[in-house]
């Protein structure tokens, strides 16, 4: 999967777009009822492997590697801040004292309310992560975090959120806004990871360069019903992992 390189901000990269259409139940949405916010000092010190959960708050974060073959490999972390030994070879954010999650090695991050019902996005804190700790060798458009979300009534969304390079003291956390895609409910989120390189383009489940950190996250539970089997998680999953098998094949 690949990007044009964007100049690096705090808001959105790109606008809105309809990038798939699947064939699901709807289910009727109301206004938002109870925030969360996730920090995962709960897991703090935690590694993950492909396909290991994380829960706070209501809802299950789970890991992912893109690849066929990729059972047993690492895909994330939650590093924590103030113990630089977690990043001695990487280019982690700095300044942090807390935990936050790592999305390591061309990793996702797929989203669940434990609840089954629709969910909106309010915002979260990000920053790369980078592969080497030579800070001269990164871009001022380093990567970007893609964020695709699959509506009760079958549509899926995304927004693209770009990611700077490092400071004078190394990379930094940013805080996201939502816009006016979040204004919808997902029964699913997942966020992709992208690292941009001199041609220009940035691409996903290419280089083992794709990794961000993301903290403090704020998720918001409509009041509705749950959503009818069979259930939206699995079939957003079966098709992205399609999709993505076919794009490491192409590359290969």
């Amino acid at each position: 999967m690949t990007r044009k390189s964007h100049p690096a901000s705090s808001s959105l990269g790109k606008s809105l777009s309809t990038i798939i259409g699947l064939t699901l139940a709807g289910a009727a949405f109301a206004m938002p009822a109870q925030a969360a916010t996730i920090t995962f000092e709960g897991g703090a010190g935690a590694a993950y492997i492909d396909g290991d959960t994380y829960s706070e708050s209501g809802y299950t974060f789970q890991f992912l590697s893109p690849f066929a073959d990729g059972a047993g490999s690492l895909v994330g972390a939650n590093i924590d801040g103030s113990d630089p030994s977690w990043c001695q070879s990487m280019a982690c954010p700095t300044g942090t004292s807390g935990a936050y999650y790592g999305a390591l090695n061309d990793s996702l991050i797929s989203i669940l309310s434990d609840s089954g019902n629709p969910f909106r996005l309010q915002g979260f804190d990000a920053s790369f992560i980078g592969h080497t700790n030579e800070l001269g060798g990164y871009m001022s458009t380093v990567g970007l975090i893609e964020v695709r979300g699959l509506t009760a009534d079958g549509a899926v969304l995304s927004e693209d959120f770009w990611l700077g390079g490092p400071g004078q003291n190394g990379f930094s956390f940013a805080n996201f806004a939502a816009t006016t895609m979040f204004d919808n409910a997902f029964t699913e989120l997942l966020m992709i990871g992208y690292a941009c390189t001199a041609d220009g383009f940035c691409r996903a489940y290419q280089s083992n360069a794709a990794q961000f950190g993301i903290d403090n996250m704020v998720l918001v539970a409509d009041d509705a019903s749950e959503v009818p089997e069979p259930a939206s998680g699995l079939l957003l999953g079966i098709g992205l992992m399609g999709l993505l098998a076919r794009a490491r094949r192409r590359t290969a």
